[in-house]
């Protein structure tokens, strides 16, 4: 896996503070708990795209817990209208995740306090 640059894990780190401070703990505990109750076989997701990624309209995702990295990135691709020259990075905790990776075997390892996994994606024109 690779870790991403300082300035993109900057730029993430921010978004995902701005939210925790929005919100507080609680509330979110409640709110993970509670997709989990409404959705048992579901994974809560918050989504950060860096500051040269496009923003994303809705970034709470309820991802199926048998979903691969690369069946979340097609979700977002296509909540993000995203161009297909574009090439779609995830990281969680600041590493690049392969697309083979199962999203439970990430939730169990890498969900925050709140209940929350913290995702930041990060997008790169690959034909210039």
């Amino acid at each position: 896996m690779f870790s991403r640059s300082k300035s993109s894990k900057s730029s993430s780190a921010s978004m995902t503070k701005e939210f925790k401070e929005r919100v507080p703990l609680e509330e979110r505990k409640q709110q993970s708990k509670n997709i989990l109750t409404k959705y048992p076989t579901s994974v809560p997701i918050y989504i950060d795209s860096s500051s040269m990624s496009k923003v994303i309209d809705k970034p709470k995702f309820v991802i199926p817990d048998g979903f691969t990295i690369g069946q979340l990135m097609i979700s977002i691709r296509m909540r993000m209208k995203m161009n297909p020259a574009t090439a779609l990075f995830i990281f969680i905790d600041n590493h690049l995740i392969p697309v083979t990776k199962v999203i439970s075997s990430m939730y169990e390892s890498h969900k925050d306090e709140d209940g929350f996994m913290y995702i930041c994606c990060s997008e790169e024109n690959t034909f210039g």
